[in-house]
């Protein structure tokens, strides 16, 4: 985004992306069944990466993959395994993975190690990735293994559900002098969301995730993994769920870590994950207890209030969105600006982060048009909505940008309002004239407040208020 702020250029984060655990379960299928589908999975942990210095050398990432392999295999998949693997390695056990793939199988990949971000795109680091300094981030790309790529290939497998868990958030793991250096100093890229995959990171964007809460912690696995690994074996979480028990239970954790003085020093970390898999709720370790599989959200639904079954409203998508949950709630964005300087603009950023980061809508134009849906996994009760217009980093960055002048709302079961937002930094609560239930709400640009220097449009958060509806 055109954005003025701290010019980061580096963006790679990646010190052991201890999960990529690809793919994810199934829902239970009925016993009357006739297709007996397969789990597949590959875990890889590269810990040794004899070529970067000593300080970039790992402890945990075999183990992390060790482990989740041996929970996989609890949960009925067929596991490969892979350590120390070199670019070689790793593409010759990817192709063996992905030849055992039929289309409606279960597919999980698990990676721990090295990863790092450059020009926005997520790449897995072999072991035998060579010495690089300033500049050279074509040559990083060649010699490792890009997560489009990967993508690309469980979809070509046309494997039902994918689930991809990615604890790879460090500090840059290439050397870096007075100049330019490989990727961004921390985090991992804000990945498209891509269709049937179900996305978990160990921590948010920008973020670092931790190996230990300290010099004393003597875990076998790193914060996310030992949590992630116990969330994996419940039968009563679908994959939403599953994301926001580690979410929480990990946030929760980091801020236990303590520095080299055994002092406290309280850690943010806090995973994101993204959810586009089709189909209804999906169960990585059997169905809830009692047999009960809850139904698609495409299905039928109760209605409130007069309890007659009706078809739930089908949120309005469109080709190229970007989706991500938020514990009940889906976001989804009609474009996203790529990201620049250090900082991405993705819909995680309307809910999550600070008044630093912000949705920046990515067509050409001043951002008319462009929307954000809200999708609730169950009919909600609105009474109002509450706003950080424009890019709230500071106030020069405010008025560079465009900000949002009338949203129009429309509502899933046909109600539509208008929302006119004030254009200032702080946040703004706009309550309903009266609460409308409703299972999504589309919120369109309609009129903004021009930048002065810039076009891209900015939200810096929209949250709403709601409580189910019994």
């Amino acid at each position: 985004m055109h954005q003025a702020g701290q010019n980061v250029r580096h963006f790679i984060q990646c010190v052991r992306i201890a999960s990529w655990a690809l793919l994810a379960a199934i829902a239970c299928l009925p016993a009357t069944s006739a297709v007996a589908e397969k789990r597949i999975a590959l875990a890889i942990g590269n810990d040794l990466y004899p070529n970067l210095p000593a300080d970039r050398q790992l402890k945990k990432a075999a183990n992390d993959a060790t482990t989740i392999a041996g929970t996989l295999k609890s949960l009925g998949f067929e596991v490969m395994v892979g350590t120390n693997l070199g670019r070689q390695a790793m593409i010759d056990k990817l192709a063996e993975f992905t030849a055992r793939l039929q289309p409606g199988d279960t597919a999980a990949l698990f990676f721990a190690g090295h990863g790092v971000a450059i020009a926005g795109v997520n790449y897995l680091i072999p072991s035998d990735v060579p010495a690089v300094t300033e500049g050279a981030e074509a040559r990083v790309r060649g010699a490792s293994l890009a997560e489009p790529d990967l993508i690309a290939e469980l979809q070509a497998r046309s494997v039902r559900v994918a689930l991809l868990v990615i604890d790879a958030c460090r500090d840059n793991p290439f050397p870096r002098a007075a100049g330019r250096s490989i990727g961004n100093t921390r985090g991992l890229a804000d990945a498209k969301p891509a269709r049937g995959i179900f996305t978990l990171y160990s921590a948010g964007i920008g973020q670092t995730a931790l190996d230990r809460l300290g010099g004393n912690d003597a875990a076998h696995n790193s914060v996310f993994t030992r949590i992630f690994a116990e969330q994996l074996k419940r039968p009563d979480l679908h994959l939403g769920d599953l994301a926001v028990e580690v979410r929480e239970r990990v946030a929760e954790l980091a801020l236990k870590a303590t520095d080299a003085r055994g002092q406290p020093a309280p850690h943010e970390q806090t995973p994101a994950y993204y959810d586009q898999t089709l189909g209804g709720r999906i169960y990585l370790a059997g169905q809830p207890s009692g047999g009960r599989v809850e139904q698609p959200a495409t299905k039928l639904a109760n209605v409130a209030p007069d309890t007659e079954r009706a078809v739930r409203p089908s949120r309005p998508g469109a080709p190229g969105e970007s989706c991500v949950r938020n514990g009940h709630e889906t976001y989804c964005v009609s474009s996203v600006l790529k990201p620049q300087f250090g900082n991405s603009y993705g819909a995680q950023n309307l809910f999550a982060g600070s008044s630093g980061d912000a949705w920046v809508e990515g067509r050409e134009g001043n951002g008319v048009g462009e929307w954000v849906t809200i999708e609730f996994d169950g009919m909600r009760l609105v009474k109002s909505v509450t706003v950080r217009n424009g890019y709230q980093k500071n106030n020069d960055i405010f008025q560079k940008n465009n900000r949002v002048r009338q949203l129009r709302v429309i509502f899933s079961q046909g109600e539509t309002q208008t929302l006119s937002l004030a254009d200032r930094l702080g946040p703004e609560q706009l309550n309903l004239p009266k609460p409308v239930k409703a299972y999504w709400m589309k919120f369109i640009i309609d009129e903004v407040w021009a930048g002065n220097r810039y076009t891209d449009t900015a939200l810096t958060k929209l949250v709403v208020s709601s409580e189910r509806v019994p």
